[in-house]
């Protein structure tokens, strides 16, 4: 029971079905789930008291089997190598370029939309709110070898869901 209550947790993340915390924004600005197991990295957002992203807006964590009650920190290897990111001033105001560590090709932009925290990146030449990325890899050897990475998202203009399949 508690296996399917964990798989059940994940799933909700992942779909961003989970209870907002900040009201009608969702409550993760997006997930990470890979074909290894069940453990998430989760990328959330921070605000500050005014409504704006705050000096340091973004943090990432993992959720083991997805369960919110079993939150660990990233490494340091983890987040230079794989699941981290580098943030700069954007081009506009109240805007920040994120760059990911381990895909240095795609960039996203953190921004408010509609009073939420969102990254925006493009899917399918679409600019698109970011939801969830999926990595399949097959693992052995020192360091997993990525096959494909899946963007799934939601169109920024009209909310119609986007996915898109990278080969590595």
């Amino acid at each position: 029971m508690r296996a399917h209550r964990a798989a059940l947790g994940a799933a909700l993340l992942l779909f961003g079905c989970g209870e907002a915390s900040r009201g009608l924004c969702h409550e993760h600005l997006f997930v990470i789930a890979r074909s290894k197991n069940a453990n998430v990295v989760v990328y959330d957002a921070k605000v500050d008291p005014s409504g704006r992203l705050a000096e340091q807006p973004v943090s990432a964590y993992w959720l083991l089997d997805g369960d919110p009650a079993r939150r660990e920190e990233l490494t340091t290897f983890e987040f230079n190598r794989a699941y981290g990111f580098t943030l700069a001033p954007g081009q506009e105001p109240d805007t920040y370029t994120l760059k990911f560590k381990a895909g240095h090709r795609r960039q996203a932009t953190l921004r408010m939309q509609g009073g939420c925290p969102v990254v925006l990146v493009t899917i399918q030449g679409h600019l698109a709110v970011l939801k969830r990325i999926y990595v399949k890899s097959k693992e052995g050897g020192l360091i997993p070898k990525v096959e494909f990475v899946e963007l799934f998202g939601e169109d920024a203009a009209t909310g119609k869901p986007l996915h898109e399949k990278v080969a590595v």
